[in-house]
């Protein structure tokens, strides 16, 4: 079971920098909000979202594709590795920059895109890093590939140190002329441009090299639908900031409603809601590679086992997070945020974690085995079913209408991902048991949450989370081992005789 073995670490390991720098980009918004005040903050996060949609052209399919093309080459021990990569590499470089010049060029058009005529000189400041971005993803996505986890890993933390150390040097007043506007802008182009610089260093000495791009078709084909599907992302998620207010304002909600109501569910339930994803996502992006190199040798027995596998694993994980917040949500947002409406939000969407695990997973297997584009159809009928649900459903059901728009979209994903699964590979789930025992277990040791913050909270108040939670936890724990969902014996002496999972 040394392959096993291998995927645990890997997942541990790339789990590990993720959570790390999640807090450090925690820390850093903490900062910001503390050294240049709200307003500022504002004005960068609206320049980081629009940034990154662009940046999607150049950098989201391209690595992803590149990352599966090597996982295969090595599988099948060809030689055409450091063509791919320098056809992904001059790809991209030529996309960011033909991005890049096009934004300059309409300059004058950005006031009305950005909606802030402040954001503008900040937004043109932040334009090269593009470009190191787009390299910077293409050489992770090598690493990614050749499953070099740790130094896919650690880029990601040294780039937000990087950042948080640019940021209080150009804010503190050190270097004259730059005020916070520019200072923040600035130092998060330089930290891009830097952590591009020794990626490519540290590319070259793992034995990478540049060849003749040549593969330039085998990378673009694939590469188009994931591109299409993060950019309809990114345009979805502004839509519904949008829409979501105008629709709730028709169903008979003030503005200012209407307003506090998205600000709760994008700026307090939904980063809770995310919490799991630290691990699925590090899950996934372990699991691409091994599941390529199976696709690609035919061995659809060990992809099917590994998807399955690893959906049960993400299910275990969302359930405990998901009692948590099911039976406790109105009181952990009113700890965190001084605020119950979110809570109750919170309540009702932590059973969009389960179909999170089956869709994204599902998804990265269709990708990882050259189905891009059936993952981008699938995708789109979730994402229309998920549009008319938001439009729809406000004027009945309010702002749970985004909750239940989630579930429904992902949920026909999901069974459509299953579908093109089942005929390729000839997959059958085994994850159902798994999904129905941890909504079992849910409502027990949700009470028993429940139950024991009430009584604590006459004595602790807020801080009777702090025991609850995790006690509820550790039940979910002792259900799931008494069952054989999870083998606690193995885990602990690290002897994966037997799956960890079955």
């Amino acid at each position: 079971m040394a392959k096993s073995k291998k995927v645990i670490k890997a997942v541990a390991t790339v789990t590990v920098f993720s959570v790390f720098t999640r807090g450090l980009s925690f820390i850093f918004k903490i900062y910001l909000s503390r050294a240049l005040g709200a307003e500022v903050v504002g004005l960068y996060q609206i320049c980081i979202s629009m940034f990154y949609l662009f940046a999607c052209f150049s950098a989201s399919g391209i690595p992803l594709v590149l990352s599966r093309k090597t996982a295969e080459g090595r599988a099948l021990k060809t030689k055409h590795e450091f063509s791919l990569f320098s056809s992904a590499l001059a790809m991209g470089v030529c996309i960011s920059v033909a991005v890049v010049l096009v934004l300059s060029i309409a300059r004058p058009l950005l006031p009305k895109l950005l909606s802030e005529p402040k954001t503008v000189p900040m937004f043109v400041i932040m334009l090269p890093a593009i470009i190191s971005t787009t390299i910077y993803s293409i050489v992770r996505g090598w690493f990614w590939g050749s499953k070099q986890f740790t130094s896919f890993s650690i880029t990601e933390t040294v780039e937000e140190v990087f950042r948080i150390i640019f940021s209080a040097l150009f804010v503190s007043g050190l270097i004259s002329g730059l005020s916070g506007y520019y200072g923040i802008a600035l130092a998060f182009t330089v930290s891009d441009i830097l952590v591009a610089v020794i990626l490519l260093i540290m590319f070259f000495v793992k034995g990478g090299k540049l060849a003749k791009p040549t593969k330039i078709k085998e990378i673009l084909l694939p590469s188009m639908p994931i591109t299409a599907m993060r950019v309809f992302g990114g345009l979805i998620s502004t839509m519904t900031a949008i829409l979501l207010p105008a629709r709730l304002v028709q169903a008979g909600f003030s503005v200012a409603e209407a307003t506090a109501s998205f600000g709760r569910i994008a700026g307090m339930a939904m980063p809770l809601l995310l919490a799991p994803n630290a691990i699925i996502s590090s899950l996934a992006i372990v699991l691409i590679p091994e599941m390529s190199e199976n696709g690609v040798k035919n061995d659809h027995r060990a992809l099917n086992r590994q998807l399955n596998s690893g959906i049960n694993f993400a299910l275990l994980i969302s359930g405990g997070f998901m009692l948590c917040f099911f039976c406790l949500g109105e009181e952990l947002t009113q700890f965190l945020f001084n605020d119950r409406i979110s809570g109750k939000y919170l309540q009702v969407a932590s059973f969009v974690m389960l179909p999170v695990c089956v869709s994204q997973l599902t998804q990265s297997a269709l990708n990882s085995i050259g189905l891009e584009f059936k993952a981008f159809i699938n995708y789109m009928a979730g994402t229309a079913l998920l549009v008319g649900c938001i439009y729809f459903l406000p004027a009945y059901i309010g702002i749970y209408s985004v909750a239940v728009a989630s579930m429904l979209s992902l949920i026909v994903s999901s069974i459509m991902n299953l579908r093109t699964l089942r005929e390729k590979t000839g997959f059958r789930p085994d994850f159902l048991k798994i999904f129905i025992m941890v909504l079992l277990f849910v409502f027990p040791c949700g009470y028993f949450s429940y139950s024991l913050y009430g009584i604590l909270s006459h004595y602790m108040r807020g801080f009777a989370l702090i025991p609850a939670l995790p006690l509820g936890f550790g039940m979910y724990v002792a259900l799931c081992a008494m069952t054989e969902l999870i083998d606690v014996k193995a885990f602990i002496k690290r002897k994966f005789g037997r799956p960890l999972l079955i």
